[in-house]
């Protein structure tokens, strides 16, 4: 067994929780109810048939959960499940829909929230669909990969399930008629950026599940399209953004200073009182515990307009890390609350590590536009199955503790261990994101000695 797969299976052995065998002979049998209302959504008896076996293979304990080795277990045609996956036409939508619905059901509630992730999979060669030379978070560099759009619910008791997923297909792809043709791309499909896709599922899931919150790293957050589609919809959000984003103060008194600002610059002029302290939670190794102040500021759009919006920064107490976001909420919305929003963008994080390490997320050996759609909606589905498991036999989940794998996808703000990440692996690195300065310094365990203004000008 690679070391990769080992790591791999000792992520779900403890995601589940040490789950025994009469749980999971339990487990198995339930897995046809669950499965039930999905197989009623396809046409052919072939097809509801491949459904279940590939569901039972996602879910079961095989090292590799591609196509291959899930027809191997249930002694099947390996073409079969191929043709299934990779060349049959059997619409995802109406699967997905029913997902959420479930989702909504089970763990939905109006103060839910949405948060927004891309996750990369290295590929070698150039025919599946989407890869291309790109940022390759799993890899920290410019490499071959496809990329995955995803949108997470958090919902009661923070219990996240992924709840949608788009491929982004990079603009070479879309010129290239060829490929499209040879991957079965439809012809509306066009050029898309990564914020883009997020802003257009934003759109189209506000009618299909309740939440209140917006949240996403710097990726999304730093996009004004994505802000905006936010607070039409009337959600409100808590999303990093660079720390050369550029706002105007609104003072104490009131009115409008005249003076861009980075967001690096305005957080020199915080003054001491400004920040308060926040214990987050428990986590594994020590207390998770911050310092926070927000602002209110207005920031520039292309029509030449300035939008209120919140400045909140977030900095650990070992000044090891800082995140700068931008907010918007009703105007009584206590600090505490933005802190414990950016705090759940984590989730995100966990529900990958988990749908990656349990039911193959990245494993889609696929070539086609809507094989790749057809691996993410069973892997969805096969994960969603597992969380409600780990629901009904209220086996230890990763919670709100568990920590991604730091060489995976982008680290989201307040993780287990605040000192385990320290840099955003997904995006690229400085100077197009903006270097994080030297945080304030503190005296003993109370506040900040002072304002960074204050210590320039002593």
């Amino acid at each position: 067994m690679v070391p990769e797969e080992k790591k791999r299976r000792a992520q779900a052995a403890e995601a589940l929780g040490g789950i025994d065998a009469a749980d999971l002979k339990e487990s198995m049998r339930l897995i046809g109810e669950h499965i039930r209302p999905y197989r009623e959504l396809l046409v052919r008896s072939e097809q509801r048939s491949n459904l279940r076996a590939m569901l039972v293979g996602l879910t079961s304990d095989l090292e590799r959960k591609s196509v291959e080795p899930i027809a191997v277990m249930h002694g099947l045609s390996r073409k079969v499940l191929q043709h299934f996956v990779g060349g049959s036409r059997w619409a995802w939508e109406p699967l997905m829909d029913r997902l959420r619905h479930e989702v909504t059901r089970e763990i939905g509630g109006d103060g839910g929230s949405l948060v927004f992730d891309g996750s990369s999979t290295p590929k070698k060669g150039t025919e599946t669909v989407g890869v291309a030379r790109q940022w390759c978070g799993r890899l920290g560099k410019q490499d071959n990969c496809v990329v995955g759009v995803y949108a997470a619910y958090v919902g009661r008791d923070d219990a996240a399930a992924l709840v949608e997923s788009e491929l982004f297909v990079p603009e070479v792809w879309t010129k290239d008629e060829e490929r499209r043709q040879q991957v079965y791309m439809p012809p509306e499909v066009t050029y898309r950026t990564q914020p883009k896709i997020a802003t257009d599922m934003l759109a189209r899931l506000a009618g299909k599940l309740p939440f209140t919150w917006v949240l996403a790293d710097d990726e999304f957050g730093r996009t004004q399209a994505f802000r905006d589609q936010a607070r039409a919809l009337g959600k409100s959000y808590v999303l990093d953004v660079p720390e050369n984003t550029q706002m105007r103060r609104i003072g104490e008194d009131g009115r409008l200073c005249l003076k861009r600002w980075e967001a690096r610059e305005i957080i020199k002029t915080i003054r001491s009182s400004q920040w308060k302290y926040f214990h987050v939670r428990d986590g594994e190794k020590r207390p998770i515990e911050v310092w926070a102040a927000m602002l209110t500021v207005v920031t520039h759009r292309e029509d030449g307009s300035w939008v209120p919006e919140t400045f909140v920064v977030i900095e650990t107490l070992d000044r090891s890390q800082r995140w700068t976001c931008l907010a918007h909420a009703p105007p009584d919305t206590p600090l505490s609350e933005f802190v414990r929003q950016a705090g759940l963008r984590h989730r995100i994080e966990e529900v990958f590590g988990e749908a990656k390490g349990e039911v193959g997320l990245d494993h889609f050996e696929t070539r086609t536009w809507q094989g790749w759609h057809h691996h993410m909606t069973l892997c969805l589905i096969a994960n969603w199955f597992l969380l409600r498991e780990k629901r009904r036999l209220g086996k230890k989940s990763p919670g709100p503790h568990r920590q991604h794998d730091p060489q995976g996808d982008r680290p989201a703000p307040l993780p287990r261990d605040a000192q385990a990440i320290s840099r955003h692996p997904e995006l690229p690195p400085p100077p197009q994101r903006g270097l994080a300065q030297e945080p304030l310094r503190r005296t003993g365990p109370g506040r900040p000695a002072a304002t960074c203004a204050e210590r320039l000008a002593s």
